[in-house]
């Protein structure tokens, strides 16, 4: 069987493209500021590896893998290197050095030789609508791999470009308009007020003791953990959903994120302001919400059974999808 080498931070879709393909997913854990470990990745590579999957940046954590250091292993052992652009493709390329500073991201781009294809989201911050995406390959060659040619059906001859076979013309004409309406300028303007947001978020959260800010890079997705075990992360959430806040709820370690958009910039102030309020509660014991999710989070961060928890979802999306 073969393998694909990914983080434990990595998009949940890897997950479902390995079920498909019948391939085994080698998982890697993170560093302390939620990126891939080298040293592990180094002592998991093999013949078996087909490809590694790295992520610029994650979505549980906003963080960018090292990818330039990830390229050496990858070149050694001659396998594919994908890139997870999907949230960074249309911020990371705009960000200024006003916001940035002295600092840069690390590359991760077709800038390192090793990367192979890459994955870009038009329906996120390309502001398209949902259903468009974009894979990038290094070159036709490895993109032929993805067709499906027939030669020999009865019906003629046959090429399908994608898994999903017939796409809407609309969905292309609209992420064409949405692109062209923003444009270079456009995306640079959001980028600089979505990264100036997140990094005024970022410095709030620092002054609000028990909560640290996880990763260091500074990206759309600004997450929090708790530093005390007093102080529940969960039952956070329950009273900032109170307060109309909906935030992702994210596991190992238990702890939360905001998604920086366009929509929500000019919010931050306000989202502060509750934060701290609602930290004040908690460590308050002032707390009485309706329809807490805290024991249910803390009940799947907890198990190691989690098949239990794979089948109790399918049982979920079932009764959704009759209803």
């Amino acid at each position: 069987m073969f393998h694909r080498i990914v983080s434990t931070s990595a998009h949940a879709a890897v997950y479902k493209a390995a079920e498909y393909f019948c391939i085994k997913l080698v998982l890697i854990g993170n560093d302390g500021q939620g990126r891939m470990d080298l040293a592990e990745l180094r002592a998991k590579m093999n013949q078996r590896v087909i490809l590694v999957y790295a992520s610029a940046p994650g979505y549980p954590h906003g963080v960018i893998d090292p990818i330039r250091d990830i390229a050496r292993y990858v070149k050694e052992w001659g396998c594919c290197l994908h890139v997870d652009a999907c949230l960074g493709g249309f911020v990371l390329p705009f960000a200024d050095s006003e916001v940035l500073g002295s600092a840069a991201y690390p590359e991760f781009d077709f800038q390192i030789p090793e990367v192979t294809s890459m994955s870009i989201d038009t329906h996120k911050y390309g502001c398209a609508q949902k259903g468009s995406s974009v894979v990038l390959y290094r070159s036709r060659e490895i993109r032929k791999f993805q067709y499906t040619a027939v030669s020999s059906w009865t019906g003629g001859m046959y090429i399908s470009p994608t898994q999903a076979g017939s796409r809407s013309g609309g969905i292309i004409a609209q992420t064409w308009a949405a692109m062209m309406h923003f444009g270079s300028d456009g995306y640079e303007q959001a980028a600089r007020q979505i990264l100036l947001a997140a990094q005024k978020l970022r410095c709030a959260l620092r002054d609000i003791f028990p909560l640290e800010v996880v990763g260091k890079d500074l990206t759309m997705v600004v997450a929090w953990r708790s530093l005390s075990k007093s102080f529940d992360i969960y039952v956070l959430n329950d009273v900032l959903a109170e307060m109309g806040w909906h935030l992702s709820v994210l596991h190992s370690p238990p702890a939360l994120h905001l998604c920086i958009t366009s929509a929500n910039v000019g919010t931050i102030d306000l989202f502060v302001t509750d934060l701290r309020k609602a930290v004040d509660r908690v460590q308050k014991g002032d707390i009485v919400t309706s329809g807490a999710k805290a024991p249910i989070y803390g009940m799947g961060n907890r198990m190691s059974n989690t098949t239990v928890v794979d089948d109790l979802l399918k049982d979920i999306q079932d009764v959704l999808d009759t209803t």
